[in-house]
Order: C-alpha cells, then sequence, then structure tokens
C-alpha cells in the first residue's frame, strides 16, 4: 500500500567515524538495489521505478555539497523519495536536478543549508534528540527550492524500452516523458534511470533483457547519438540432447529393417 511522499537524506558527517548513512529514519526498503548492479551510487545518477499500486520511488545521488569531511573530501548527498506520485511537481523538478548541472548544484546548496554541518555531526553523534523530524525538515527544504515551476510542455511517452545519451535534448524530453507517465494513476511497472556504469547499446539491451519491465535509461559514456530502441533479448531455443536425438535414429532404423524383414518372410511364404 502506499502513502504520503516520504524523503530521506543519505550524507556524513565531519569525523571519520560518521561515514554515509541516512539520517533519521532510513526507507522501509532500498527499491533501487534491482538496477545497483548497473549504476554508479557514488556519482551522480538518477533512478526512478514504478512498482504497480505499490507507488513509485526515486533517488538521485552525487547532489555536491560545499562540506567536507575531516580529510577534505567533498561531502556528496543522497535524496530518496518513496511515493514519489503524490507530490509530483517536487518529483519532477529532482527529476531535472538529475538532468541539469546548475539545478544539481543549487539542490545540493538547498540540503547544506538546511543540514549544516554542525547539526548533521550532532546528530550522527546522538547529541541531537531531533533524528525522528529530519524527514519533515528535509521536505520542506526540497519544496522551497523546488519553489512554483512553470508547467514544461508536456510529451508523449515514448513506449517501450530504450536509451540515449544524457546530454542528448531529445534523449531527456523522452526521459522526461516516462519518468512522468511513471508518475501518473494507474501507470504500468517500469524503470527509468540514468547510469555511469553502462557504455554501450549492447550492455543496456542486457540489462533491458534482464529486468522484468520496460526501461528508459540514459547513458553518461558511450558512443550513442540519439535515442535506440531496445529489443528484449530473444529467448534461446531448448538444446535438443544429443543422446536422445541418437537413439531415437537408432529406434526408427530397427524398426524399418524389422518391418523389411517381416515383408521378406511374407514375400518367400507366398512362393512356395
Amino acid at each position: 500500500m502506499s502513502g504520503p511522499v516520504r524523503a530521506h537524506l543519505m550524507t556524513r558527517g565531519t569525523l571519520r567515524g560518521h561515514d554515509y548513512t541516512f539520517l533519521g529514519d532510513s526507507p522501509a526498503e532500498q527499491w533501487w538495489d534491482t538496477v545497483a548492479g548497473w549504476v554508479f551510487m557514488e556519482s551522480e545518477e538518477l533512478i526512478v521505478r514504478r512498482n504497480g499500486e505499490s507507488g513509485a520511488g526515486l533517488v538521485i545521488s552525487g547532489i555536491p555539497s560545499r562540506r567536507t569531511d575531516v580529510l577534505g573530501t567533498r561531502v556528496r548527498h543522497t535524496v530518496v523519495l518513496d511515493d514519489a506520485q503524490h507530490d509530483q511537481r517536487l518529483a519532477m523538478w529532482l527529476v531535472r536536478c538529475g538532468l541539469d548541472d546548475t539545478e544539481r548544484r543549487r539542490l545540493g546548496e538547498a540540503l547544506d543549508a538546511a543540514f549544516e554541518a554542525d547539526f548533521v555531526d550532532a546528530l550522527m553523534s546522538g547529541a541531537d534528540g531531533d533524528a525522528g523530524a529530519v524527514g519533515s525538515r528535509l521536505l520542506d527544504a526540497l519544496r522551497r527550492a523546488a519553489g512554483e515551476q512553470d508547467a514544461p510542455e508536456e510529451e508523449e511517452d515514448l513506449t517501450g524500452s530504450w536509451a540515449g545519451p544524457v546530454h542528448d535534448e531529445e534523449a531527456g524530453r523522452a526521459f522526461t516523458a516516462r519518468v512522468r507517465h511513471l508518475l501518473s494513476d494507474g501507470a504500468s511497472p517500469g524503470y527509468a534511470f540514468t547510469t555511469h556504469a553502462l557504455g554501450t547499446l549492447d550492455g543496456v539491451r542486457r540489462v533491458a533483457s534482464e529486468l522484468p519491465d520496460d526501461v528508459a535509461v540514459l547513458l553518461h559514456d558511450g558512443n550513442l547519438r540519439g535515442v535506440e530502441r531496445l529489443k528484449k533479448a530473444p529467448v534461446p531455443a531448448p538444446r535438443r540432447d544429443r543422446a536422445t536425438v541418437g537413439g531415437r535414429t537408432r529406434t526408427l532404423a530397427l524398426a524399418l529393417i524389422g518391418a523389411a524383414m517381416t515383408l521378406g518372410i511374407w514375400w518367400l511364404i507366398r512362393q512356395l
């Protein structure tokens, strides 16, 4: 059963022991694990999945922060939305952030303002008892950053499975249309995600064959020139057992020989 939209933030603190984790409540299910083998969550990735009546989820990773850890390494945030279909305006803005570097940086600034270093360190140290309010604090920050957006011109969803380059305008519009479809009421299950891990059309075809539902994939790397349709890999024909085939051949030969002998004996008897 789906419920109100819920937001989760994965980040890290300053101290060495304050490694990446979800602040406050973690998502009930890491549903993005289904495609985890084909993305680099440490990089700029975007994953949207519709799981039928269970609702839609969205993950955006690699969000840049001004904060650094104790070694001076730049922190990157990950935001997860569960039941994203209940706030489509916010979800579609996060899709823009996933595809546009400028919007992604603006998202990072909004997260840094809402979750300053001292606050994050206090939460991870257990010194701040406000961990239960992280979700509402995060949603408020995201909605303020999203603001009032002009509704973009809606394009028709390109049905089926396909792939394209992430910086191609046509592919970007098709991806946005697919996500809008996945967020709509009564949408069938499906996936839309970007990837740094795949770079060839054959690789994406294998992914499409392994996933049970239609996929729309944008590649950060590779040599795709535009949107490419993906066909599910054909189901291999069942292998025929050579021993079985040979046995059947021998049986047929023996039957023919027996029939010939019977016919010959019958002919000889007729001649007597």
